[in-house]
This record gives structure tokens, sequence and C-alpha cells, in this order.
């Protein structure tokens, strides 16, 4: 297994699959849940500076907190055929 790191660490172009979510607050971990953010998702990291981490799944993006995104343990993928 590879070293987890925070989602909030992982640079512009990673590919990553979600390991944890420590998101404190019920609503927080729902609401994440419902925009696909769970152990087992594979997320592209398409920005990741000052401000929300924006990150790709499935075609859509999504804007997370750096907060939340701290709080999001997640571990390098190697993409081989395509996006999953």
């Amino acid at each position: 297994m590879a070293s987890l790191i925070p989602l909030s660490n992982a640079p512009p172009g990673a590919t990553v699959r979600v390991v944890r979510v420590e998101v404190r607050g019920r609503g927080a971990y729902r609401r994440l849940l419902e925009l696909g953010v769970y152990p087992g998702a594979v997320l592209r990291v398409v920005s990741n500076s000052l401000g929300p981490v924006i990150v790709e799944r499935g075609g859509a993006r999504l804007a997370i907190g750096r907060r939340h995104a701290y709080r999001i343990l997640v571990e390098p993928v190697e993409v081989t055929g395509g996006w999953r």
C-alpha cells in the first residue's frame, strides 16, 4: 500500500484514490458522499493552489474546501487504459 497523503497535498494532474474520509460532522461527511467522494473513489486533481482544491470525478468538477481536503486521505493511482 502506498503512503497516504491528504488530498490538500496532492499535486495538480495527479490521479488519486480516496482511502479514508475523516471529515467531522455528519452533514459535511454526507455531502461528500453525495458528491462521490468516498473510500475507493478515484479523483483527478485539477487545481490545488490557494483556495479550494478542485477535483474531477466522472466528468464533474468539485471544489473541496482546504479544511475538508486536509481530512480526505488519498493514495496515488497509476492510470492505465483510460479514465475510470
